[in-house]
């Protein structure tokens, strides 16, 4: 970017820019994706002033990638390197399209939103003035709108909330997130975000107590999951999870529509789906690593084994890549937690009141990186400890 002195007020000009989406892929195309803006702009490292990088909030890795790169610059140029607040920026560049928003007087507020993982939200409010509350992060169904009378931020969140969208179309090419205001009339159609606000959990599935089934195991196909299964899911979901905010049919939707995210289903011989489960390829090529976001199964086939068989597919699905697999679980689920340490995870950290509105506290467990469990498209479930 260049900034231009003029009588009124500095005006800056993007010579160049370059965006890629992908989460996996910082380290590899960050410094390269800089050196092609400058030989865009026909400038060179000498006509660099200073060194602007974001601070978040956002994912570690990338954060960590950004500030390093920056710090890198800012050296070996002897070149000054300034901060800058994620949400600041998107607020900068959405402003305009507040309206009223160019006269403090109006009283316009403007409410960005972005993704911080595990169903929750990264926020803050603007004023033409400046930031008048947060940065912070919670769950969607948790955050005071305040005065905001438009948002702006990730795609996939502003939605849900009854403000107008920012028609930042101009914007999204250049990095920053919105959605023209004709999808904005879907936030009015749908209910509270609370429907679709539960974290990402392989926590909230339950272990049967009983007796393993004395009939036949039965023979389950693991095979991807697609739009055609989410009524199904939603119907697991509410039999589940009913304490712990079912996961509805644009939750699922919105999992599927992640390109790093693997969902597969688990079905018998008749094609009946008997479960379900999620995990998020996330990190880079360098430094993977993988989330489980969840697994049910149908509570009429408990003790079948089916959950470990989905367990294992998940689990082979982050081998193929290494690095660490993450997950949380309910700190009073003691036979799903004996489950995921037989498969290699460990407990490291507690979360208070993770779980909403049962307000059930979660183990945050990890497997280190180690091979995967082989995904067979057909194994018959034999396993005496099942997730459900």
């Amino acid at each position: 970017m260049e900034l231009e002195q003029a009588a009124t007020q500095p005006q800056v000009r993007t010579l160049a820019s370059r965006v890629t989406v992908d989460a996996r892929a910082h380290n590899e195309v960050l410094t390269p994706q800089i050196l092609a803006c400058l030989e865009e702009a026909d400038r060179t490292r000498t006509d660099i002033g200073a060194v602007v990088v974001g601070i978040g909030p956002g994912p570690f890795t990338g954060l960590r990638v950004g500030m390093a790169t920056a710090a890198a610059f800012g050296d070996a140029l002897g070149l000054p390197v300034h901060g800058v607040c994620s949400l600041d920026a998107i607020a900068a560049e959405a402003w305009r399209e507040v309206p009223g928003g160019q006269d403090d007087r109006s009283g316009a507020e403007l409410l960005v939103v972005t993704d911080a993982r595990r169903r929750e939200v990264y926020w803050a409010r603007y004023r033409r003035s400046g930031r008048v509350d947060g940065p912070g992060v919670c769950k969607p169904v948790d955050l005071d709108s305040g005065d905001a009378t438009a948002i702006a931020g990730s795609p996939s969140h502003v939605d849900f909330f009854d403000l107008p969208v920012l028609p930042v179309e101009t914007r999204r090419r250049r990095g920053w997130c919105g959605v023209p205001p004709a999808t904005s009339s879907r936030a009015r159609r749908r209910s509270r975000w609370s429907a679709v606000s539960a974290p990402s959990r392989c926590g909230r599935t339950q272990l049967s107590g009983g007796a393993m089934s004395t009939e036949s195991s039965p023979v389950v196909h693991i095979e991807p999951m697609g739009p055609a299964d989410i009524a199904r899911c939603v119907e697991l979901e509410l039999l589940l999870f009913p304490e712990d905010d079912p996961w509805q049919d644009v939750a699922f939707r919105s999992e599927l529509a992640g390109s790093h995210n693997r969902y597969l289903v688990a079905r018998d011989d008749d094609g009946r789906m008997l479960g379900y489960a999620g995990i998020a390829l996330l990190g880079t090529p360098d430094h993977p690593e993988a989330e489980i976001h969840t697994i049910g199964v149908d509570p009429d086939v408990h003790r079948g084994g089916i959950g470990t068989a989905l367990l294992r597919a998940l689990l082979a699905e982050a081998g193929r890549r290494g690095g660490p697999v993450f997950l949380e679980v309910r700190t009073d689920n003691a036979p799903a937690i004996a489950l995921y340490e037989k498969h290699g995870f460990h407990i490291i950290g507690l979360r208070k009141s993770y779980y909403q509105p049962s307000g059930a506290d979660a183990f945050t467990m990890r497997r280190p990186a180690m091979t995967g469990f082989p995904h067979p498209g057909a194994e018959r479930a034999h396993d005496s400890e099942v997730l459900s």
